[in-house]
């Protein structure tokens, strides 16, 4: 019975560890163009591959996208994110 209880107060308090902050990242899809910006700067290849290695230790990144952005637009980011070992993703409309 108080193994059961240890395991359970475990589990709790490692539900209450603060989650980092989601990284905000903003697509810009432009005629075949698809960018990528943070902090009203669009990223570089290389600030892109860079910034995606520290997303991938664990930090969410929050993408958010205008409303006529291109699925397509969408997937591509994703992909490249995905390919740099980020794997906490979240769309925003």
């Amino acid at each position: 019975m108080l193994l059961l209880l240890l395991i359970a107060a475990a589990q709790v308090s490692a539900m209450r560890e603060p989650q980092p902050a989601p990284a905000e990242i903003v697509v810009v899809a432009r005629s075949r163009k698809c960018d990528v910006s943070v902090a009203n700067r669009v990223l570089s290849d290389a600030e892109f591959k860079r910034r995606a290695t520290e997303w991938a230790a664990g930090t969410p990144v929050r993408v958010v996208a205008p409303p006529d952005t291109d699925y397509r637009c969408l997937a591509k980011i994703a992909f490249r994110l995905a390919d740099r070992g980020v794997k906490k993703i979240i769309f925003d409309p």
